[in-house]
């Protein structure tokens, strides 16, 4: 009996700290889905009376991957604290999320790199390296 609690306050000290990073990440995401939100409705309230039919084309684009890119960023962020609750009741999660994310997050990074944002680059690349420490440190867990 002993030994099983043991064992179950070890699994709760290995998962400190990916707990803590997915709260900060789900944090992180809900707030690029808040201001993406806020962009999608700049966006959408802009007039396009006297506009070329390219920048017209340029706006359509904008539009649906700032809408894309909130609604992404909501769903991570619903599912990051989602597995920020089980990690505090102390049970394991997969790690196919966070691989999801980083995928997601560098897709993100391209896509501020070619609309010429480099600034855009710095808060997505934090979230990469948060993704591998918590993937690597749940590898660690058995």
């Amino acid at each position: 009996m002993e030994n099983q609690l043991d064992e179950k306050a070890i699994l709760r000290a290995q998962l400190t700290n990916p707990r803590w990073m997915t709260l900060t990440l789900a944090i992180i995401c809900s707030l690029f889905a808040i201001f993406t939100l806020l962009g999608v409705f700049v966006l959408f309230s802009l007039s396009t009376e006297g506009i070329k039919a390219d920048a017209i084309h340029a706006l359509k684009i904008a539009r649906i991957l700032a809408s894309l890119f909130c609604l992404l960023y909501a769903i991570f962020a619903l599912l990051l604290f989602n597995n920020y609750s089980k990690l505090r009741k102390g049970i394991l999660v997969p790690k196919m999320l966070y691989f999801a994310l980083s995928v997601f997050v560098i897709l993100s990074a391209a896509n501020s790199i070619f609309s010429g944002q480099l600034g855009g680059v710095f808060l997505p690349l934090i979230i990469l390296l948060f993704t591998i420490k918590i993937i690597l440190d749940l590898g660690k867990i058995k």
